[in-house]
């Protein structure tokens, strides 16, 4: 309040309150990181709505990103997204056959110099 009348918190306000609050959570879940900041929501939220299905170009418009690239730094694909999307790709028979090295573990140490 400035005059009796509301206003907009500044930044450092935000912040301030931010590392207020998350230093007290820390002291039930020590998970929790030191430095939080705003920014980590906007970055934590981009990526929990690309892994969860959200398009990129979706992210990326409701970030107000003008450059895709620019979301892509925010939003990384998941184990499970790489993971499904390999299988996507990858032949049938691919699937099915045993690696090559499997067996012959000691002689491809060998011809490697590992041996």
């Amino acid at each position: 309040m400035h005059g009796g009348r509301p206003e907009r918190l500044s930044i450092r306000s935000i912040e301030s309150i931010l590392r207020q609050y998350s230093d007290a959570a820390r002291i039930h879940d020590p998970t929790i990181p030191r430095g939080v900041h705003p920014h980590m929501f906007r970055r934590s939220k981009a990526t929990y709505l690309y892994q969860h299905g959200m398009a990129l170009e979706q992210v990326s418009t409701l970030l107000g990103h003008s450059q895709l690239e620019t979301t892509r730094c925010y939003a990384k694909p998941s184990l499970q997204q790489l993971r499904t999307v390999i299988e996507k790709i990858t032949p049938k028979s691919d699937q099915d056959q045993q690696p090559l090295w499997q067996g012959r573990e000691d002689e491809i140490a060998r011809r490697l110099g590992l041996r």
